[in-house]
């Protein structure tokens, strides 16, 4: 046990010097690292921030009944019993329709001419503020509603929810491609990274190899050197990331502002860090070692 420790330890140390040997080259391949992980990395944190600003919108749903010229009270009555019996609803208003004329007379603009009309054209209607901005929910309350009687028509603005949910599910859709495209890159990157390290080191595993050198010792320090570049790439990606938002941050809170709302993009924290880092790692990791794999079974 002690020796694997230090037979892994003098790997390590082996790595870090050639990183240090080198340090354009290994900037220059931490640096491909951390974009490809950055992409996905930004994309989640834009997602995740409006699914949690989609929870919390001022925007109340809201189910327009409007009733037949005969509905009778005891049927208006029953609707708005609603309330109370009716989980899904959480308050409403019955608008009688003298009080509807008014609303449009003082909103419109018209008031003249439609004081002028011998009869009043607008029906009565009660508007009911569901509790949930789900649109499935919303169009089901409609339906519902459809059927009561002593009404003639329900109307129902679900239009935004549903693109709201549908926009948040498409940024979750390109999410989880965008993943999997950059992690098959990022294993690719590195297995042509690994590769070329064991070409430049081809005549010194050969000289391993003749003096007893096993495929696990041979593999060490190329999968250190793995693991190395995708800690450290991780780690600079959510620094990309977090400099990204610091920067755009403002404009974001700016234009919240402008329609009264209180908005920023959330910012990688120490568990995305950790999640990022160890995931980038993992892959790293994989295609070191399917390159070396392929080395030692070409050169068996």
């Amino acid at each position: 046990m002690k020796n694997e420790f230090r037979q892994h330890w003098y790997a390590f140390k082996r790595t870090l010097a050639g990183m240090l040997r080198h340090p354009l080259t290994s900037l220059l391949n931490l640096l491909v690292i951390a974009i490809a992980t950055a992409f996905p990395l930004a994309l989640w944190l834009v997602v995740a921030s409006l699914g949690d600003v989609a929870g919390h919108l001022p925007v109340e749903p809201q189910v327009t009944v409007f009733l037949r010229a005969s509905v009778t009270p005891g049927e208006i009555q029953a609707l708005r019993a609603l309330e109370h019996s009716d989980a899904r609803i959480a308050k409403h208003r019955y608008v009688p329709k003298e009080e509807a004329l008014k609303e449009m007379q003082q909103s419109s603009g018209f008031g003249d001419l439609l004081a002028g009309l011998p009869d009043n054209p607008l029906p009565d209607a009660i508007i009911f503020t569901a509790k949930e901005n789900r649109a499935d929910q919303l169009e089901a309350l409609q339906k519902e509603l459809t059927a009561k009687p002593g009404v003639e028509e329900v109307q129902l603005d679900s239009a935004w929810a549903r693109r709201l949910e549908r926009l948040i599910s498409l940024g979750r859709a390109v999410f989880q491609a965008v993943v999997v495209l950059l992690a098959t890159a990022l294993v690719l990157i590195t297995g042509n990274t690994i590769r070329m390290q064991i070409l430049t080191r081809q005549e010194e595993i050969e000289v391993a190899k003749l003096i007893g050198a096993t495929d696990s010792f041979i593999r060490r320090p190329f999968i250190h050197f793995a693991a190395a570049q995708g800690l450290l790439g991780g780690a600079l990606a959510c620094a990309i990331v977090w400099l990204a938002l610091r920067w755009l941050n403002p404009a974001v809170r700016d234009l919240a502002q402008a329609y009264g709302q209180q908005f920023e993009l959330q910012s990688p924290g120490l568990m995305s860090l950790g999640v990022i880092c160890a995931a980038t790692m993992c892959l790293c990791l994989v295609g070191s070692w399917i390159a070396v794999w392929r080395h030692l079974r070409q050169h068996q």
